[in-house]
């Protein structure tokens, strides 16, 4: 198991979110991303593994591809409201 998959393994089972670049095949750049909550990790038909969560506190949900996202680092959200 990489470090990738440790972090979003750590994100999806205690309840942190995640903050990572995100790279988009697309157009080649990369993206600073951030979940924060990782609420689903599955399957896409060809294989590829999908880490879902809500990207803020509207709850606005987006998946992105695992083999894709690079530093990945785990964080604990505290919300104060």
């Amino acid at each position: 198991m990489d470090n990738i998959q440790k972090a979003v393994g750590k994100a999806f089972f205690q309840g942190y979110g995640l903050m990572f670049k995100y790279h988009k095949i697309e157009t080649g750049e990369h993206e600073q991303r951030m979940l924060l909550t990782v609420s689903d990790l599955k399957y896409n038909s060809d294989d590829d593994i999908l880490v879902g969560g809500c990207i803020n506190t509207d709850g606005d949900y987006r998946q992105f591809f695992m083999e894709n996202m690079m530093s990945v680092k785990p964080f604990q959200y505290v919300s104060i409201d």
